[in-house]
């Protein structure tokens, strides 16, 4: 309902009804009436009990002896003393007023607004916003596509294969890298001068460095590689078994290496500065590291349900676990301001989003937002500094 429509709402509230002062006049003669001839009572009765039922009959008496006025009477009376529970509020509605979250369901992708608001923006089985939140990157079998936060698409890039874990560059987001099978490719930001940078690539995001130049990261069996995509010189290799993702941190001093087991972090030259033992309940699938750059969150999910571990990545603490449940966690995020992480824990059906001093707010019944058909939204991103 726009303004207009609620202060036309509000004026007709207002004005009298016809035939309404009348109305109101035979209603309490009627009720006065009953009052005057009801037996007096036997034994005392609580005050809030007596009145209750004088005021139901002042109810009653009020819809029938009104005309004109019955039909908005009986919608007054309806309104208040209707056993029908309120509408709940959206699930969606709970996150911060400002948030934009990328989710991804068997129904594809939707952008998610603090207000409760989502729209669907593509057939995507996987997508990642661009730098500052204004287009959204996804894949669809053989297709990767831009399109606006409202579906709008603004280019396609259509290969022969599969296409998988795009990744859009940072600052003015002039580039797009993407795997099509195990060949890395890269896009302009204006779907223009797609090429060919490197074979055998590792089924792992690849990650763009923050500063100067296009400098991005890759993951190839054994080991992880960073090269500048302008000139496809290679800057350094090291040696990884185990990477399954790669995450530089925001002014791109650090590189982040997610392992099975363990947590690497690396200079900007590829050295190792230190290497984070995880605990040993479970195995790690998903990290993101937060807008500061100081901490990463790690899922791991195994037999014993799932666990969310937040990693200081500057030294000097240790791993703790803030999440623990049964089941599996299928997606982190985040918050632009680094004071909150967003986790989808699909078993319980919820996203829970944990605040400072171990605040938990959760948001019930995810599934239901998007309709039956598209099943548990995983979380894909948090957006954005802009």
């Amino acid at each position: 309902m726009n303004a207009a429509e609620r202060e036309l709402r509000q004026r007709l509230r207002e004005r009298p009804l016809p035939g309404e002062t009348a109305a109101r006049r035979r209603a309490w003669e009627v009720v006065a009436t009953a009052h005057a001839q009801r037996a007096p009572a036997r034994r005392r009765v609580r005050p809030a009990l007596r009145l209750a039922p004088a005021v139901a009959a002042a109810a009653v008496a009020l819809a029938l002896a009104v005309t004109p006025a019955g039909p908005a009477l009986g919608d007054w009376l309806e309104e208040r003393f209707s056993s029908e529970p309120a509408p709940a509020r959206p699930a969606f509605a709970r996150l911060p007023d400002d948030a934009s979250v990328l989710a991804l369901s068997r129904a594809g992708a939707y952008v998610v607004r603090g207000d409760g608001s989502l729209r669907r923006v593509g057939a995507f089985s996987e997508a990642e916003w661009s730098p500052r939140g204004l287009h959204v990157v996804g894949v669809s079998g053989r297709r990767l596509v831009a399109v606006t936060p409202a579906g709008v698409q603004k280019w396609t890039v259509v290969r022969p294969a599969r296409l998988s874990h795009p990744a859009w560059s940072l600052g003015l987001g002039y580039f797009v890298a993407y795997l099509e099978g195990t060949r890395l490719r890269v896009v302009g930001g204006n779907g223009q001068d797609d090429r060919l940078l490197r074979r055998g690539a590792a089924a792992v995001t690849p990650a763009w460095r923050a500063g100067p130049g296009y400098v991005l990261t890759y993951a190839r069996p054994g080991a992880v590689e960073t090269l500048d995509v302008l000139t496809g010189r290679s800057l350094w290799v090291r040696r990884v078994r185990d990477a399954k993702v790669l995450e530089w941190s925001r002014r791109g001093h650090r590189l982040v290496i997610l392992g099975e087991r363990a947590l690497r972090v690396l200079d900007g030259r590829g050295r190792l500065l230190r290497r984070l033992a995880l605990p040993a309940a479970g195995r790690a699938t998903e990290m993101v590291v937060d807008a500061a750059g100081r901490r990463a969150a790690v899922s791991m999910n195994g037999r014993g349900g799932a666990r969310v571990v937040e990693v200081p990545l500057g030294g000097g603490s240790r791993p703790r676990v803030v999440f623990s449940g049964a089941g599996a966690v299928e997606g982190l995020a985040w918050s632009p301001d680094a004071r909150r992480l967003l986790v989808a824990w699909r078993d319980a059906d919820q996203w829970l989003l944990l605040g400072p001093r171990g605040r938990v707010r959760p948001l019930g019944g995810v599934s239901r937002e998007l309709g039956r058909a598209a099943g548990f939204p995983r979380v894909a991103g948090w957006c954005c500094s802009r």
